[in-house]
């Protein structure tokens, strides 16, 4: 998968003015803290909590849209509404897909120039 398909780099970058050095920064943060995210993203799937699930969604959608992570940030979304709609019948199917965009996003930031120090 290329990284334009995943994540739109020169979108994030532009977002924070060209600024290599805090893209990188972030970058980091979110390979840290977006497997968190994930974690309990997927207990409130599997224990059927909408409240968790909405909260941990709605992270995640926040922080990929912000990195330029457009697919990723759109099946987030459809997880938030689902949690919103207290309805996670058919979250466990879009979760997949959302564990699949971010294992492709963390290899892209990880693969793009400057993200291995």
């Amino acid at each position: 998968m290329t990284e334009r398909r995943v994540w739109q780099r020169a979108e994030a970058l532009r977002r924070l003015g060209g600024d290599e050095e805090l893209l990188r920064e972030l970058c980091q943060i979110f390979l840290e803290e977006s497997p968190k995210l994930l974690q309990k993203l997927r207990q409130a799937v599997v224990y059927g909590d909408p409240e968790a699930a909405l909260q941990a969604a709605h992270c995640l959608k926040g922080e990929l849209s912000y990195l330029g992570a457009g697919k990723a940030s759109q099946i987030a979304r459809q997880l938030q509404d689902m949690a919103d709609d207290k309805d996670l019948s058919q979250a466990a199917e879009k979760l997949a897909f959302l564990e699949r965009e971010l294992a492709n996003l963390h290899c892209a930031m990880k693969d793009s120039a400057g993200m291995l120090r």
